[in-house]
C-alpha cells in the first residue's frame, strides 16, 4: 500500500487527460465501485477487474460486515514494467492497479490470477481503513467526510485520526494482514506460505541475524531496507500467521476488525483481543520462529546438501544472472547493496576481489537489471531505469572501460537477454513483450 505512488499515479492520468483533447477517460461502474482506464486497450480486463472486485468485496462482507462508505475509485494503469497495486482511503477509497505481469523472480509473489489476487489484497486495506465504528461515523459527520492531514495545519493530524484511527497504524500491520488474507482466500497460494518468506527466516536464524521488536522494525528496520519496505511484508506477514496459528484466525480478525467496541488505537485492540500486550507477544513470536526454525534446519542437516565452495564472503544483496569468463576467472554480475549504489562488477572466482565496473541507475527490486554478455566482443548489455518510465539499454565496453552506444548490438542484446540461458549470441531467438496487460512471446530473425 502506498500513497504516494496512488497520489501521483492519480495526478499523472489526470493530467495526461486534461493535456490531450482527444483522450477520453472510461469507466465503469457498480453499485460499490467507479473504474476508470484511459485506453480502449484495457477494456477486456475492466469486466474481468469488476469481477473480481465484487466477488472479493463480498467475501470481506461477510467476513467483517464491511460495507463502503461511499464507492471505491480504481484506477487501471500500465505506467511501468510489472504488476503492482496501491491503495489510500483518506480522505477518500481509491485504488492504483498497475495491469503488467507480476514480477515471480525468486519466488517472491506466489499467487494464482493477478487481477483476483490484487483485489484480494487491496481490497483488505480498504476494509481494514475504511470501517467505522459509531465514534469514527460521529466525527466523519462533524467533519463531512474523512479528513486528509496536511503541514500547514497540524490539527488536521488530530481530526484524521477521530475520523479514520486505524489509518494510523504501522505498515507491517497492514501488510500483513492483507497478505495473510490473500493467501486465505487463494486457498492457500500467497506469501504466507510461499517459500521466500519461509526461506528469509531460516536463513535469519540459521545466521544467528537480528530480529526487530515492534518499535525497532518501524524505525530502523524500515530504514535500512534497501528492497523498499519488504521488511514490513516479511515481519507483518509472519506474526499474523503466528497469531492465526497460535489463537486462530478468528482472533486475528477480531484485531484488525473495526467492530462496535473495539479499540480505536490498533495496540490497545490487540491487548483487548488476545490478553497480552503486542510487545511481549512479538517477543514470543521472535522465541517462537527460532525454535521453528532450529528445528527444520537440524532436519536439513540429517541429509547433507551439496558441499558449496564460497567465492566471496560480503553481503551482495540483490544479483543478477551472472556470467562467467573462464579466461580470466571473472564473474560478472550486477549487485544491489544496502547503503550503496546497485553496481555491476567482476568477481574474481579464486580470490574473491570485487571490481566495481558501473553503476546500474534505478535498479530493479530482486534482479537488479537485464543483462547479456558477449564474450567475443567482451561487451556487457544491461537496462537502467527498471521499472520506472522507459527502460534504457545500455553497453559496457570491458576492454576499454567504456560506455558507448552501438545501434546497430541493439536488437541483437535485447534477443539474448530475453531467452538465451547459456549466455551466447544467436541468429534467431525469442523475446518477451508486456503491452496494455499482455505478455507475448515474439521470435527475432536477422
Amino acid at each position: 500500500m502506498n500513497v504516494r505512488i496512488a497520489s501521483i499515479v492519480s495526478l499523472v492520468v489526470t493530467t495526461i487527460a486534461l493535456a490531450a483533447g482527444a483522450q477520453q477517460l472510461e469507466s465503469r461502474r457498480t453499485r460499490d465501485l467507479d473504474l476508470i482506464y484511459y485506453d480502449k486497450a484495457h477494456e477486456y480486463l475492466s469486466y474481468h477487474l469488476a469481477r473480481s472486485f465484487e466477488n472479493s468485496l463480498a467475501f470481506h462482507r461477510k467476513l467483517f460486515g464491511y460495507d463502503p462508505s461511499e464507492p471505491v475509485v480504481i484506477l487501471m494503469q500500465d505506467f511501468g514494467d510489472y504488476g503492482h497495486g496501491g491503495t489510500s482511503t483518506v480522505p477518500w477509497n481509491y485504488i492504483s492497479i498497475g495491469i503488467e505481469p507480476f514480477d515471480y523472480v525468486y519466488d517472491v509473489m506466489p499467487s494464482n490470477e493477478r487481477m483476483n489476487w490484487l483485489m484480494h489484497h487491496e481490497l483488505v486495506h480498504v476494509v481494514a481503513t475504511d470501517k467505522a465504528a459509531d465514534s469514527d461515523v460521529m466525527f466523519r459527520r462533524i467533519f463531512h467526510g474523512k479528513v486528509a492531514p496536511i503541514k500547514e495545519e497540524p490539527l488536521s493530524m488530530l481530526y484524521s485520526y477521530l475520523a479514520s484511527p486505524r489509518w494510523y497504524s504501522p505498515r507491517w500491520y497492514h501488510e500483513g494482514i492483507a497478505v495473510f488474507l490473500e493467501t486465505w482466500m487463494a486457498g492457500g497460494v500467497g506469501r504466507a506460505l510461499g517459500g521466500y518468506d519461509e526461506m528469509v527466516f531460516r536463513t535469519m536464524v540459521d545466521e544467528n541475524a537480528y530480529f526487530y521488536d515492534v518499535v525497532g522494525l518501524e524505525s530502523e528496520g524500515t530504514t535500512i531496507d534497501f528492497q523498499i519496505g519488504q521488511n514490513s511484508y516479511l515481519y507483518g506477514t509472519r506474526f499474523m500467521s503466528y497469531l492465526a496459528m497460535k489463537f486462530g484466525p478468528e482472533k486475528v480478525i477480531a484485531w484488525v476488525n473495526r467492530s462496535p467496541g473495539s479499540k480505536r488505537y490498533f495496540a490497545s485492540q490487540f491487548e483487548n483481543v488476545f490478553g497480552t500486550t503486542l510487545d511481549a507477544e512479538w517477543q514470543r513470536w521472535i522465541a517462537w520462529e527460532h525454535e521453528w526454525q532450529k528445528a527444520n534446519l537440524a532436519r536439513i542437516r540429517q541429509y547433507p546438501v551439496t558441499p558449496e565452495t564460497r567465492i566471496n564472503r560480503a553481503i551482495l544483496g540483490s544479483v543478477s544472472r551472472s556470467f562467467y569468463d573462464p579466461d580470466r576467472n571473472l564473474l560478472y554480475a550486477a549487485i544491489n547493496r544496502p547503503a550503496r549504489p546497485a553496481q555491476i562488477v567482476a568477481i574474481n572466482v579464486t580470490t574473491g576481489e570485487m571490481t566495481p565496473l558501473t553503476d546500474v541507475v534505478a535498479p530493479a527490486l530482486y534482479f537488479v537489471t537485464s543483462m547479456a554478455y558477449d564474450p567475443k566482443g567482451r561487451k556487457i548489455f544491461y537496462t537502467t531505469n527498471n521499472s520506472r518510465g522507459w527502460r534504457d539499454l545500455n553497453e559496457l565496453d570491458l576492454n576499454s572501460g567504456r560506455r558507448p552506444f552501438d545501434s546497430r548490438r541493439h536488437s541483437e542484446a535485447l534477443r539474448q537477454m530475453e531467452n538465451d540461458p547459456h549466455s551466447r549470441l544467436r541468429p534467431r531467438h525469442l523475446r518477451h513483450r508486456s503491452l496494455a496487460g499482455w505478455k507475448d512471446a515474439q521470435r527475432l530473425d536477422d
